[in-house]
């Protein structure tokens, strides 16, 4: 069963590497979402996993700090559409 905990921690590890960096780099707000779904998609594996696999702090930064750039890019989307349906 080692093995098999060792692969549910890798998974967790890479999934929330990759949201951190995601959740930085913003990527004009798709960054941001990518790295809520990857914190989410981490935290439901360590849920599962029983205590086995940790991260739960990587995955509320992924989920905060995601989330914001969602609520900061969201308007901003919206604004502009609604800007270049008046035109």
């Amino acid at each position: 069963m080692h093995g098999q905990d060792n692969c549910i921690q890798q998974t967790v590890d890479s999934l929330l590497k990759k949201g951190v960096v995601l959740s930085i780099l913003w990527l004009a707000g798709v960054g941001s979402l990518i790295a809520l779904v990857l914190g989410l998609r981490a935290k439901r594996l360590i849920e599962q996993s029983e205590g086995v696999a940790t991260g739960m702090g990587r995955v509320w930064w992924c989920v905060v700090v995601g989330g914001l750039g969602m609520v900061i890019w969201l308007p901003i989307v919206l604004v502009s559409v609604i800007n270049n349906l008046n035109k």
